[in-house]
């Protein structure tokens, strides 16, 4: 594939603050890419420096293998879609989808052709004479997706694209944008704090923590293989559970406050060293039995807990179950008739040895 943009070893301060640590990425021709993470965490100082609107104090910054850190942002050939839409108050939608053409010096038929051709791939060829303020939230993010989209710009950046939205609207607005975004076989990259929407929509995901990067990788990698316990636990729910790591033979031994897991050595991540590390088991990937008092070596992938409370989500249930130090842990049950088990009931939570992943405490 076709790399459309690169970012390698950029760092960014703010004074004597580091905001961005040795950022490196390669993003595909027609990827989605979103950079994912909690507040502070470097993503929003990284899609500035891609758009333009701050420099690099390190690194460089290339699209098609020319670098672009020197270039001012309106010379980028690069679209934007803001939190807030950014739309002109006084322009009609029709008028906001043209304006970046007629900057481009773009005559005004042709300006007219692509606009009204633009917004009918959104969906809103039926309002293209309406302004902002007669437009719903949703309509205004279409809008100013038609306008980045537009001049086909090498690279879209969606910044939090979806935060202004209540959550049914998001879900409808995230298969929306792809499908657009699929269709003109733009290359995006979208930044959120958002897990599900980073789940749903990328290709790949850029996970952030403290200015750098903790792992790049698809949805279903972060998820089901997280590189460490911060994204394990930014990614998804997960219960994560400190133990001791030691090997005999072919397998893997790992050993807890109360209970023991068993899985084959070749289950454990290369470079993992025996010592102390942390079991992740996320909550679906938990059965539930009535409790005993089997000896742990007897009842090895499970652990005993008094449910704590049961939390009803429509379609499934949570339990939140206490261990015997204290912690809680949560378990996933997917058919709400088929628990039986009430508060202070001891139950025993189970697992399979292929659903959980040891990681270097």
């Amino acid at each position: 594939m076709t790399s459309a943009l690169q970012l390698e070893g950029l760092g960014k301060s703010f004074g004597h603050f580091r905001a961005l640590h040795d950022i490196s990425l390669d993003l595909q021709q027609g990827e989605f890419l979103t950079m994912l993470g909690p507040s502070g965490s470097g993503k929003t100082t990284t899609l500035q420096l891609i758009a333009g609107f701050l420099q690099p104090d390190r690194g460089r910054l290339l699209m098609k293998g020319r670098d672009i850190a020197g270039i001012p942002a309106h010379r980028r050939n690069i679209g934007m879609v803001f939190q807030d839409y950014a739309l002109f108050p006084h322009m009609t939608a029709l008028d906001n989808v043209a304006f970046p053409l007629e900057s481009r010096g773009i005559g005004k038929l042709e300006r007219r052709r692509r606009a009204e051709e633009m917004l009918g791939v959104v969906n809103l060829g039926h309002l293209l004479d309406r302004y902002p303020r007669q437009l719903s939230g949703g309509q205004k993010q279409r809008v100013a997706l038609a306008r980045a989209l537009v001049y086909d710009p090498e690279v879209v950046l969606l910044d939090e694209p979806l935060g202004a939205l209540d959550k049914k609207l998001r879900t409808s607005m995230q298969l929306e944008i792809l499908r657009i975004t699929r269709r003109f076989g733009a290359t995006v990259i979208s930044v959120t704090h958002d897990q599900e929407e980073a789940l749903v929509m990328s290709d790949r995901i850029a996970l952030f923590s403290q200015g750098a990067l903790a792992q790049v990788g698809t949805p279903k990698e972060l998820y089901a293989k997280p590189a460490n316990a911060f994204v394990a636990d930014f990614v998804g729910e997960s219960n994560l559970l400190p133990a001791e790591l030691t090997r005999a033979g072919g397998e893997a031994v790992v050993k807890g406050d109360g209970w023991l897991a068993k899985l084959p050595v070749d289950r454990l991540a290369v470079g993992l060293a025996d010592g102390q590390v942390t079991l992740m088991v996320r909550p679906e990937s938990l059965r539930l039995s009535a409790g005993d008092a089997s000896p742990v070596a007897q009842r090895p992938n499970s652990i005993e807990a008094t449910v704590k409370q049961v939390v009803y989500l429509g379609s499934a249930l949570r339990v939140h179950a206490q261990l015997p130090n204290g912690s809680i842990i949560q378990i996933a049950v997917p058919d709400v008739r088929s628990l039986s088990f009430v508060p202070e009931t001891t139950v025993r939570a189970s697992w399979d040895a292929d659903d959980v992943v040891i990681l270097q405490a």
